[in-house]
C-alpha cells in the first residue's frame, strides 16, 4: 500500500453525500418501501457496480475521481463491498421503516456518521471502520 495516494476527508465526504443523497431520493420517489430497499441495497454494492469504468467506484466516488482498493491495489470484488458498507447498510436498512424507520436512520446515521469521519480524518492510511473490515482503502484515481 505504500506510494498510493490516498484520498482526502472532503473527496470522501462529498463522495459519500451525494451515495447517501442516492439512497434517501431512492427511498422517496419509489414508495412502498421499494425505494427504501433499492437505496440499501445500493448502499451495500455501490463499490463494486458492474458498469464499465466504475472499477471499485460508487457513483459518488466516481464524481470526484476516488475509489476503493484492497490491499493489493485491485479494486474490491462484491464481497468486500458488502463488508466494508454493512455499518453504512445497518442505517440504510432502517429507512424500510415507514417514518420511523427514517427518524431513527438519522438518530442512529448522525452519531455513526460522526465517528466514521473521525476515523478518517484521524485513522492511518483514512480508514474508516467498513475499510478495516474489508481490508479496503480509498485513493485518488
Amino acid at each position: 500500500m505504500i506510494g498510493l495516494n490516498f484520498a482526502g476527508f472532503q473527496s470522501r465526504l462529498f463522495a459519500k453525500f451525494t451515495d447517501l443523497l442516492i439512497v434517501v431520493l431512492l427511498g422517496l420517489l419509489i414508495r412502498g418501501g421499494v425505494g427504501s430497499l433499492l437505496g440499501f441495497f445500493y448502499s451495500l454494492v455501490a463499490d463494486s457496480l458492474p458498469f464499465r469504468g466504475f472499477q471499485g467506484q460508487s457513483i459518488g466516488k466516481k464524481f470526484l475521481r476516488i475509489q476503493v482498493v484492497d490491499e493489493d491495489g485491485n479494486p474490491p470484488r462484491l464481497k468486500s463491498s458488502v463488508i466494508r458498507n454493512i455499518p453504512v447498510g445497518i442505517v440504510t436498512l432502517l429507512m424500510v421503516i415507514p417514518v420511523w424507520g427514517w427518524i431513527l436512520s438519522f438518530l442512529v446515521g448522525i452519531p455513526f456518521g460522526l465517528i466514521e469521519l473521525s476515523l478518517i480524518a484521524r485513522a492511518k492510511g483514512h480508514q474508516r471502520l467498513g475499510d478495516v473490515m474489508a481490508e479496503t482503502r480509498v485513493i485518488r484515481k
